[in-house]
């Protein structure tokens, strides 16, 4: 009853939405049978390409259980390939007949085995933000590798197929390049629906994700259907791609790669299942978007709105989703049990951070000085993450979309004149909007919700700036804060207080991990339904974490504003979407359960931005030349993140750390027991024993101790 009247609200609320904004943005234009017919002819061919790109992200989903976010800039990557083949700027000049084939179904499934061998393959394990940071990873990457070899201070321009010649349908032409994507979608439609169900390899392929074990059994090939899965979704993203360029243009950052989120919008209407229903919705999304752009007109305020209509789109599918039911925990292996840093080492940590900014800073040059004022800033916005993502597991894109918040209300509320208070209030205001945020939370998990807060992120990029009481269209300039009538107006003296802002929140961060809330946290990303079981308020407690986050990154958004200087109209968004998702990257890559993870984060920042300095790049590719390989194989090998693995190997050398030594110790004499105890004898477990074998051998000590193992 619930379920259904909460549905019957979102359906309300989203005919209300379209009425409303028809009514306010309507151009005028007459409604009859031409522009009606205009309308549905220029958004068939949109809804093949939504519908190709979303069937990839379908099949790769359905029979491997990882959700490609790099599927825009795979196709963004192959339709310059095919640029570079068919241009004559190029030099090279080959005929479309066979540059076409080659690309679509020779070089985009070559790419697809090749990644599916190298990273993919070893993600079947692995948690559900490691599986989406690799794929955001290789997103950065194929977006720098393209700035790379394709100059992006000269136009690429993709002539469509038949030179825009066509047809007519009553007064509307219909070019053959339109036409073939709708044919293309329709035959892809039949040919995907005959091979999921008609065929051995479909069936395989729907198995192996349902149990690839079971499916193992059976005579199923898990590699092999894997790679063909890859291979498959990589040539339908190639051939979106080509088909969208001379549409959209061909800007490595531009409709190409964000071609994801409307491709997101199509599969969830099928729930990344059915594929009728993605084709569906990739129709409702199409016919939307020529809707707005032929009867609405949007100005002022509104300006962005109908590039916002994917996202807006994918947030009410997402709030029709069944309510998720309570998950319980899986056998996993653990390598290690986890230790919580004491707060004793939290303070060390942060006086020895600080006087080590003091030393550092007195070196640095004017430009030095503001590059690690940002970077301690980005350590802020990831800190708010650890609680949220690395503690609840509730998967979180959108840190810089409630900084960007906290940035406006310090700009308006006191930012002219440095208020601490205008800071405060940045926080305060921020965590009643991520307490509403937690509201889907509870209807939505795992990936679901990881896309829903996209959405809001990119509903924010389009829509929360231009407001009137947000940014408008005017610049907002800011002062540094002012703090016990001290204005830190001074470089240096700003980065040594943002550098103490991030060692008190870093120390009150580890010292709330191990309070009993704390606790209950990492009980609720172990289980949920365990921790409901034991009297958790599984509602109170996702509100209470994302607001907490929320506040942490308005707080962040807040100095973020001053170390820029001003709230600006128009240019590069700083708290964008997409610079958002390199923020948590970086954050997974260092340790998303750890404080210390944010400030590798910001180090992580730091380099790219030497990186621009250096080789010329803009921060999108310096991201991409550093996050992939990190992203793919860093966090593939250690998951546990980057700070955990420097962190073991210093601690038997720090004097404070005794309990290091010793379990280096019983590490080394465990590993050697196990190398000449091959003895085929079995005895009964001792709890400390096993542990500490069973560290040294990777294997999981989460079993009953009544059983007996072979050693």
């Amino acid at each position: 009853m619930i379920r259904r009247w909460s549905n019957l609200a979102v359906w309300a609320a989203t005919v209300a939405l379209i009425v409303g904004v028809s009514v306010q943005a309507w151009a005028g234009n007459p409604v009859n049978g031409t522009s009606l017919l205009n309308l549905v002819v220029f958004a068939l061919p949109m809804a093949g390409i939504y519908a190709l790109s979303a069937s990839g992200l379908v099949v790769v989903y359905t029979t491997t259980g990882i959700f490609n976010f790099a599927q825009g800039a795979i196709g963004m990557f192959f339709a310059y390939v095919y640029w570079q083949l068919t241009s004559p700027a190029a030099g090279w000049n080959w005929p479309a007949w066979i540059a076409l084939p080659l690309v679509v179904l020779v070089l985009a499934p070559l790419f697809g085995i090749g990644l599916e061998r190298s990273v993919m393959r070893h993600l079947a394990s692995a948690s559900l933000v490691t599986k989406l940071m690799v794929t955001v990873g290789i997103m950065f990457a194929l977006i720098g590798l393209a700035g790379m070899i394709w100059d992006q201070n000269v136009g690429h321009t993709l002539p469509s197929l038949f030179e825009d010649r066509g047809f007519n349908i009553g007064d509307v032409v219909l070019t053959w390049h339109r036409f073939i994507t709708v044919i293309v979608a329709i035959l892809l439609a039949i040919g995907l629906r005959i091979l999921l169900f008609r065929t051995r390899l479909g069936i395989a392929m729907r198995a192996v994700v349902d149990n690839r074990n079971l499916a193992a059994l059976s005579g199923a090939r898990a590699g092999r259907i894997s790679a063909f899965s890859w291979a498959l979704g990589c040539a339908l993203a190639a051939l979106a791609g080509i088909l969208l360029a001379p549409q959209s243009g061909m800007a490595t950052s531009g409709p190409l790669t964000l071609l994801i989120i409307s491709s997101f919008a199509a599969a969830v209407v099928g729930r990344l299942r059915s594929l009728p229903l993605t084709y569906l919705g990739a129709g409702i999304l199409a016919l939307a978007t020529s809707y707005s752009s032929q009867f609405l007109r949007f100005s002022g305020r509104w300006t962005n709105v109908g590039d916002a209509i994917p996202t807006i789109m994918l947030f009410i599918v997402l709030l029709l989703l069944p309510r998720a039911q309570l998950e319980f925990a899986r056998m996993k292996a653990n390598r290690r049990v986890e230790r919580v840093t004491t707060v004793r080492d939290a303070v060390i940590g942060a006086a020895a951070l600080f006087v080590v900014m003091i030393v550092i800073s007195s070196q640095l040059s004017t430009t030095n000085l503001s590059r690690f004022s940002l970077a301690m800033c980005t350590a802020l916005v990831a800190l708010s993450l650890v609680p949220l993502i690395g503690w609840a597991g509730q998967v979180s894109l959108a840190p810089l979309a409630f900084a960007g918040i906290g940035a406006t209300v310090y700009a308006r509320l006191g930012g002219d004149h440095g208020s601490v208070w205008a800071v405060l209030l940045a926080a305060l205001i921020c965590m009643p909007v991520g307490a509403l945020l937690a509201l889907p939370a509870m209807r939505l998990h795992g990936l679901y919700l990881a896309l829903a807060t996209m959405a809001f992120a990119s509903t924010v990029d389009y829509v929360f700036y231009s407001q009137p009481f947000a940014v408008g269209s005017r610049n907002i300039p800011v002062e540094h804060l002012r703090l016990f009538g001290v204005q830190f107006n001074g470089l240096r003296s700003f980065l040594l207080l943002v550098t103490a802002v991030y060692g008190i929140l870093a120390i009150g961060v580890v010292a709330l991990r191990r309070s009993a809330w704390g606790r209950r946290l990492v009980a609720l990303r172990d289980s949920e339904a365990a921790a409901a079981t034991v009297g958790i308020n599984i509602l109170e407690t996702k509100v209470v974490v994302f607001a907490l986050s929320a506040g942490l990154a308005g707080f962040a958004g807040a100095f973020y504003v001053q170390q820029i200087g001003t709230l600006a109209v128009g240019g590069a968004n700083p708290f964008s979407m997409i610079l958002g998702l390199g923020i948590v990257l970086s954050l997974v890559i260092g340790g998303v359960a750890c404080a210390s993870g944010a400030l590798f984060a910001a180090l992580f920042g730091l380099a790219t931005l030497m990186i621009q300095e250096n080789w010329h790049l803009s921060l999108w590719q310096g991201i991409a030349f550093l996050a992939p390989g990190l992203a793919a194989l860093g966090i593939i090998q250690n998951p546990n993140g980057a700070v955990v693995a420097i962190g073991e190997g210093f601690a038997p050398y720090l004097p404070w750390r005794e309990d290091a030594r010793r379990e280096a110790a019983e590490l080394k004499a465990a590993a050697a027991e196990a190398e000449v105890g091959d003895l085929g004898l079995a005895r009964p477990f001792d709890d400390e024993a096993v542990i500490v074998v069973d560290r040294a051998l990777g294997v999981s000590n989460d079993i009953p101790r009544t059983a007996t193992r072979t050693v």
